[in-house]
């Protein structure tokens, strides 16, 4: 009877220690941050197609076709939150660290934002492509592609071909202004 006892007790405490070790995710995170008003949270209703000003190819196509949706989280902070800033930067990026999400490449966007693509799945087929943007202390976003058998080769092809005037416009139709967000506008 005490070796059973003995047994329960080590399957609980092992059950309890391997769920304390989980680490938060990325779609957790974005269901955590869905009451938190200093961050916008939408799933992006637009069409991919819109946003390139070239034609595709068929391999580009087939990619688009593959992208379920689109999730896209953003932080801006005012004044007063610079530290909450700090916080939620680190918590992002320890997720991202995950070694789930494998590197794709870095890039930069918007005169002055650096990002990161990240996916999910395996080099062949992507099941989840993320973006990383942060624009020093002016905020950051993340964007979920969301999909199957994602060409990743095709994918960062498809990113480097987006027209950053038609993501603006479609942006802003989809989301009213959203001015200053992450675009620096010039002035004359």
């Amino acid at each position: 009877m005490k070796k059973i006892s003995l047994l329960w007790i080590l399957l609980i405490l092992g059950i309890v220690t391997s769920s304390c070790n989980n680490k938060v995710s990325l779609q957790s995170y974005y269901v955590d941050k869905m009451e938190d008003a200093s961050f916008l949270i939408v799933n992006v209703p637009f069409k991919l197609e819109s946003l390139f000003k070239k034609n595709l190819s068929k391999d580009e196509q087939l990619t688009v076709s593959s992208i379920d949706k689109l999730n896209l989280l953003l932080f801006r902070p005012k004044e007063d939150q610079i530290e909450k800033y700090q916080k939620e930067l680190v918590v992002i990026s320890e997720i991202l660290d995950q070694e789930r999400y494998q590197y794709l490449m870095n890039f930069r966007a918007f005169d002055k934002a650096e990002g990161t693509f990240l996916f999910e799945g395996t080099t062949e087929a992507i099941e989840e492509g993320i973006i990383f943007l942060k624009m020093g202390e002016k905020g950051f976003g993340v964007l979920r592609i969301l999909g199957s058998d994602i060409n990743p080769a095709s994918l960062v092809t498809l990113a480097k071909k987006v027209d950053p005037n038609l993501f603006k416009k479609q942006l802003k139709f989809s989301f009213g202004s959203m001015e200053g967000l992450f675009f620096v506008e010039k002035k004359d």
